[in-house]
């Protein structure tokens, strides 16, 4: 008998512990993580940063440390309190496009977590202008510009006063082959300029009580264009 009151009652209190546990577990505040990097491809640089936010509402959240830091790339982020209330983690440093980099951290409830990039790097670029400003722009990416959803291109222009202007053509797309009227830039001075492109993504998860925002951006060297 005394043996069977045993046995009831350690499975009690296993039972009690997980109840505790889950509700400890219930009771951590909620997470979000804003994540980016940006990687030049013509210099071969990285930059990456991450801000670790805790609380109920993004209005009322507070950034806090990772409990065990945060890795990109398995390179370890460095902390720096750029505010009384604000603490991000950041991280630089030059190195061929990696087709498979990830951030890597542990959140509040002791979960690894491991958020992978997804951007395909930008092959050969052709930009044709037209012979008038009310003709097309015939854009031609050889490899990776083919956008999903969530991916945008963006081409920034500037003329030969300094003067920069955008054009931005959002995903899905089906090829790397694009045509928009030049008067999209809007009315850039004649002669020479130059076009560089950013592709972007903008990615948004959840994962239990943390929230992943990620921004990818990947930046082209510089074209040489002539405006009519």
């Amino acid at each position: 008998m005394h043996k069977l009151y045993y046995a009831v009652a350690v499975t009690l209190l296993f039972a009690m512990s997980a109840c505790r546990l889950s509700e400890t577990k219930d009771a951590l505040p909620k997470q979000t993580v804003d994540l980016f990097v940006r990687y030049l491809q013509p210099e071969q640089e990285y930059k990456a940063e991450a801000i670790l936010l805790e609380g109920d509402s993004l209005p009322l959240a507070k950034s806090v440390r990772f409990p065990a830091g945060i890795r990109f790339l398995d390179k370890e982020m460095t902390a720096v309190q750029m505010s009384e209330n604000l603490l991000r983690y950041s991280t630089e440093f030059g190195g061929t496009f990696a087709q498979q980099a990830a951030f890597s951290f542990q959140d509040k409830g002791g979960t690894n977590q491991n958020i992978p990039l997804s951007l395909e790097i930008l092959g050969e670029i052709e930009l044709k202008m037209p012979n008038r400003l009310e003709g097309q722009v015939e854009l031609n990416i050889a490899s990776g510009g083919v956008l999903k959803q969530g991916e945008s291109l963006v081409l920034v222009l500037t003329d030969r006063t300094g003067q920069a202007s955008t054009v931005t053509i959002e995903g899905p797309s089906t090829s790397g082959s694009y045509s928009f009227p030049l008067v999209s830039f809007g009315n850039p001075a004649k002669g020479s300029a130059e076009v560089y492109l950013v592709k972007k993504q903008v990615r948004d998860e959840q994962k239990g009580k943390l929230t992943v925002h990620l921004t990818e951006e990947l930046y082209s060297a510089s074209l040489q264009v002539k405006i009519p």
